[in-house]
């Protein structure tokens, strides 16, 4: 998959929650549209569950965490899954080919 092409090994894919009117919004450079929540909490357990897909499928990731002023408070980061390569298709590296 193209996303997970990394430039020097150096890029991560950013999952981003920010206050937008009404509630917040989750953007991820994967998606076209922006995810949107009532609850900050939900809009940031669905940034990290996001990333944890990403770096599961072999790419870096960063969840960066806006609060309601629109100041940063927080970021996290997901390492790729050791082993994982683009075409990842949820086996293992050492399952056995299905029949």
């Amino acid at each position: 998959m193209a996303w997970l092409s990394k430039a020097g090994g150096a890029t991560d894919n950013v999952v981003s929650v920010t206050p937008v009117e009404g509630g917040w919004s989750v953007t991820c450079g994967l998606a076209d549209h922006p995810l949107m929540f009532m609850s900050g909490a939900h809009a940031e357990a669905k940034a990290r569950s996001l990333a944890q897909l990403i770096a599961a499928a072999g790419g870096d990731a960063q969840v960066i965490v806006h609060d309601r002023r629109n100041t940063l408070i927080g970021t996290v980061r997901y390492f790729a899954a050791e082993g994982r390569g683009a075409e990842f298709n949820g086996s293992s590296p050492s399952d056995p080919p299905s029949p």
